[in-house]
């Protein structure tokens, strides 16, 4: 079993004690020196430490007073929505008061795409739009998107600004929104590219790998996505529902 290195576990320490509330929002963190004399290793391993929280927006410094805790929600929780409701990466940021935005990597319309237009239950020959997005939490990058729709179903969608639009809130627009999903969840390795859009260093660095396909009330499938989500700053919330298969017995 691979042993965390020592900057990883001094920041899961410092996670752990804001998560429970031991360091409180604007607290005043331990200094480098006494954290160093804690853990009794070097200030430059204590200090990749605090820079990495720091980058993951758990901790913020002040000029000549220190490092303190910043004040913000540690993790916001995604998934478990219900029907009808926006419960998307925007609307969620939003409904927690904080900010968010995107930085578009590619928009565009797309053909012979094969595997894509099968999964979206279309021809090859068919307009795909293709969003490629990095999803900003309070100017902290949290995830790569990409999201294909069926074109034909959103006019002139290509034309649309979606750095800070909500894509779910335009697809409602045209009473096409995703109301059922197929989703799939795997923890892996980030991959390379990934990594380097959201900043993570580290060979030891997992992240949330979530796919899925969405489909209107009336069966339509209107959207496909891959998405990485980095784990620090995400966790997910999941509603499970079973049916009553004796309540229509005749």
């Amino acid at each position: 079993m691979k042993v965390l290195p020592i900057y990883k576990q001094i920041e899961n320490e410092i996670i752990n004690n804001i998560d429970n509330n031991i360091y409180l929002a604007n607290q005043k963190l331990p200094s480098e020196r006494e954290l160093a004399e804690k853990y009794e290793i070097n200030r430059l391993t204590v200090a990749k430490a605090i820079n990495h929280l720091e980058e993951l927006g758990y901790v913020y410094r002040v000029r000549g007073k220190g490092t303190f805790v910043a004040h913000r929600t540690n993790k916001i929780t995604l998934g478990g929505g219900t029907r009808n409701v926006n419960a998307g990466f925007t609307a969620t940021t939003k409904n927690n008061g904080i900010l968010s935005y995107s930085r578009v990597i590619y928009s565009g319309l797309i053909t012979q795409y094969t595997t894509m237009a099968r999964r979206l239950r279309i021809s090859p020959d068919e307009p795909i739009f293709a969003l490629h997005r990095i999803r900003y939490m309070d100017d902290i990058p949290v995830l790569v998107e990409y999201t294909y729709i069926p074109a034909t179903y959103f006019p002139h969608v290509e034309e649309q600004d979606f750095s800070m639009l909500s894509l779910y809130d335009y697809m409602k627009k045209y009473n096409r929104i995703s109301t059922d999903f197929h989703q799939k969840l795997t923890i892996m390795k980030c991959p390379k590219k990934e990594a380097k859009y959201l900043n993570i260093v580290g060979k030891d660095d997992s992240i949330f790998y979530f796919e899925y396909l969405g489909r209107t009330n009336k069966g339509e499938v209107v959207e496909y996505t891959r998405a990485y989500y980095k784990s620090e700053v995400v966790q997910f919330r999941f509603n499970q529902y079973y049916a009553d298969f004796n309540s229509n017995d005749n």
